[in-house]
């Protein structure tokens, strides 16, 4: 009887996200490419900007192109998860379908966006000097800790967007900021050391340090990196989904 809830529910997801694809990228000349774009964009900003101030970091093309990418797919689900709810008050009034298949479908529908990204990415940063290694597998189990950690915390953000609109506008208005924050175009020992504390607080500072461990520095990641992300991960969803099934039948009258 589970094993038939959970396919319900994975096909309902997959329906879902499939549809938020299509509309996204509905009339657009460019469609999905549009997705490559973005990140191209900082990428030669960076290059042109920042490869002499950080000289000193070998391959630094492929050092921004690993924080770009996966700050884009952060960047980008959350504004999906954030508002997944109110996108969808309409389908919500009228179908008794469960709530949570609308965060899960956006964030799956952005976890397919940026996997499919990696095919051209990873051919260039093959040319900025990418190393296959072994270690290149671990981007696997990497990427689904950092899509639970992201669920987790959009689900949250998303769920008390429902009745206080401020939170939407609120990460609209920070993400830029911790987009900065976060060492994407820059070495965190940068930083000085009475403001380290505040640097590692960021909870994407740890996630850019497990994927550069992988694809940059081919090294296996520290154990403090593994459980600090590993952490954050299951304590962001946890506390994210409990959130969500506690507030959840007030949606309806807030929408």
């Amino acid at each position: 009887m589970l094993f038939y809830k959970i396919k319900n529910l994975y096909q309902l997801v997959y329906t879902i996200a499939l549809k938020n694809i299509k509309v996204k990228y509905k009339n657009s000349v460019l469609g999905y490419m549009w997705s490559l774009l973005h990140p191209l964009a900082y990428l030669i900003i960076f290059i042109f900007v920042f490869s002499q101030a950080f000289a000193n970091i070998e391959r630094y093309p492929l050092y921004a192109l690993v924080g770009l990418i996966f700050w884009t797919y952060f960047n980008n689900s959350m504004n999906q998860i954030i508002n997944s709810i109110i996108n969808n008050a309409s389908i919500i009034k009228t179908i008794a379908l469960p709530n949570i298949l609308f965060p899960l479908s956006a964030a799956f529908a952005e976890l397919v966006t940026m996997l499919l990204s990696l095919i051209p990415f990873f051919s260039l940063m093959l040319f900025f000097g990418l190393q296959i290694t072994w270690h290149t597998a671990l981007v696997v189990p990497a990427i689904f800790v950092y899509a639970i950690f992201t669920i987790g915390i959009g689900t949250l953000m998303g769920t008390f967007n429902v009745f206080f609109r401020d939170i939407g506008i609120l990460w609209n208005t920070l993400s830029p900021a911790l987009f900065y924050f976060t060492p994407i175009a820059y070495l965190s020992n940068l930083i000085p050391e009475k403001y380290q504390a505040f640097v590692q607080a960021n909870p994407l500072y740890h996630y850019m340090t497990l994927f550069r461990d992988i694809l940059f520095y081919n090294q296996m990641p520290s154990s403090r990196t593994i459980i600090i992300t590993c952490l954050m991960a299951f304590v962001t969803f946890t506390v994210g989904l409990f959130m969500f099934n506690r507030y959840k039948k007030g949606f309806v009258s807030n929408l």
